[in-house]
């Protein structure tokens, strides 16, 4: 092949840095979900990516900004995720059911993400952990006001306390995640996951009587 033609080609193929910031990030997070968050690095990026390792630190500089790039995109799919569920203007409490499929399913579509937010979770008294619990945090306000239009709407019972409602939907995440990644039954989980919801949000008493 002449070499003006070579160039020419190389010139089409060549990433723009957008291209392969993107391609690192993807990268990024395969390795993290297979290595976990303390571990994973920029070698093993780069042997991913098939670039040299220089290349990674062109666009993160640090340990500490490859790993916050790789929790920046966790965090935003998981916000927007949860963003469009609750936006719904259907009963509250199909919205949370909605949403558990969602996430669900999305241990499925995007298992790095899915492996990466649970790795998260075991990182307490690190760097992240702040992050982390901000994170979830923003997950209970979201079920917290979702729960409370049911109650206002009549559709819940007032007596359900809304914030411990959500903060146990929310601890039924990690083990979606379990259930799902070890080939669990997906129906068999969906169903788990409307029993939980039932019990949390019907009134105190009915529990007491259930218990009993």
């Amino acid at each position: 092949m002449p070499a003006r033609k070579r160039n020419a080609t190389k010139a089409r193929t060549r990433m723009s840095p957008d291209e392969r910031r993107a391609q690192l990030l993807r990268c990024a997070l395969e390795v993290f979900a297979n290595k976990g968050i303390r571990r994973a690095g920029h070698g093993e990026v780069a042997k991913l990516a098939g670039c040299a390792v220089s290349t990674v630190f062109l666009y993160f500089d640090t340990r500490d900004a490859l790993v916050d790039a790789v929790l920046d995109e966790v965090e935003t799919f998981y916000v927007d995720l949860a963003g469009r569920a609750h936006a719904s203007s259907q009963p509250a409490t199909r919205v949370l059911l909605d949403h558990g499929r969602r996430f669900r399913a999305s241990i499925e579509s995007h298992p790095e993400h899915a492996l990466v937010l649970l790795n998260w979770a075991a990182n307490a008294r690190s760097r992240v952990w702040p992050r982390y619990i901000a994170l979830i945090e923003r997950m209970v306000e979201n079920h917290r006001k979702t729960i409370e239009r049911g109650i206002a709407d009549g559709e819940i019972d007032p007596s359900v306390d809304a914030e411990s409602a959500a903060r146990i939907i929310i601890g039924y995440a990690h083990m979606s995640i379990q259930m799902r990644l070890s080939d669990f039954e997906p129906e068999r989980s969906d169903q788990i996951s409307q029993r939980m919801i039932a019990a949390v949000l019907s009134p105190p008493n009915s529990q007491k009587d259930a218990a009993a």
